[in-house]
């Protein structure tokens, strides 16, 4: 009897074990971590991995000339456990080292082999930022980062040289409180005058002139804006209407006016004093 008994006892307890082992025990390795996370070089496609109810961690940095938008390719996603139907991954990108919620910029999910765009929303030139993908199984992928079709950024917008056409881009979409779908410029002004601004857009944009590098002063609504449409122009008067000031940096916004998100490139933005 007391055979039988540990006979039945080892049963139980390796039946145990199996089930264990099938129900995910090994919930798999990530990439990097908090304090070493792994280097996305921008524009290059880099193989990662994720482990269950776990996370990896990334980071990349911008060029000098880089201020705009960034998206993140992800293919190749192969998470054939997931315990979420609705996502396999979820992308946490953040401002700083720390990967945590006063730092965090955005964060967007994947169920499949996708693009991730941040809101469309600008970053700065020369600088790092911090990504974390969750994962709900073990899986793989293909990673790329890579500059989107906005240009500039609020602490570092394009500098326009007056009476020099620029070529542009912007990506994203028309929201009425955050900027997705904008690009910035400056520009100094050489002599008291009206300023006009027009350029080639076969898409719907318009444009704001403001007078600080915040951009969150407009100069005037009556006289320094655009109207929405396309081929766009307006003649920058100046807060009274008389023209703007002399040797004075000057700050413009473009924004996207679709509502869904729309790539659209554009040639012959000018900036000239009316003279």
């Amino acid at each position: 009897m007391k055979n039988l008994f540990y006979f039945i006892f080892i049963l139980i307890f390796g039946a145990c074990s199996i089930t264990t082992e099938e129900d995910g025990t090994d919930y798999g390795t990530g990439d990097g971590s908090a304090t070493s996370p792994v280097e996305l070089i921008v524009g290059t496609a880099k193989e990662g991995k994720v482990p269950k109810w776990g996370y990896s961690y990334y980071k990349f940095t911008t060029s000098s000339t880089g201020a705009g938008s960034y998206k993140l390719s992800i293919a190749s996603l192969a998470i054939p456990e997931s315990s979420s139907s609705s996502s396999s991954v979820i992308a946490y990108l953040y401002s700083g080292s720390g990967y945590n919620s006063s730092t965090q910029l955005d964060s967007e999910s994947c169920a499949s082999s996708c693009t991730l765009y941040f809101n469309y929303e600008n970053r700065d030139a020369s600088t790092t930022y911090y990504l974390r993908l969750y994962g709900y199984g073990k899986g793989t992928y293909t990673l790329n980062m890579q500059q989107g079709g906005s240009e500039g950024s609020k602490n570092n917008p394009v500098a326009l040289t007056l009476g020099e056409a620029h070529t542009g881009g912007v990506e994203g979409y028309y929201h009425y409180y955050c900027l997705r779908g904008d690009i910035f410029y400056k520009f100094t002004t050489t002599s008291a005058d009206n300023y006009t601004f027009s350029m080639n857009n076969s898409d719907s944009l318009d444009c704001y002139l403001l007078s600080d590098s915040a951009f969150s002063s407009l100069v005037s609504d009556t006289h320094n804006g655009c109207t929405a449409g396309t081929n766009i122009s307006a003649t920058f008067k100046g807060s009274s209407g008389t023209g703007l000031t002399a040797n004075t940096a000057y700050y413009l916004l473009i924004e996207q006016q679709g509502s869904t998100a729309l790539t659209t490139t554009y040639d012959n933005m000018t900036v000239a004093p009316e003279g």
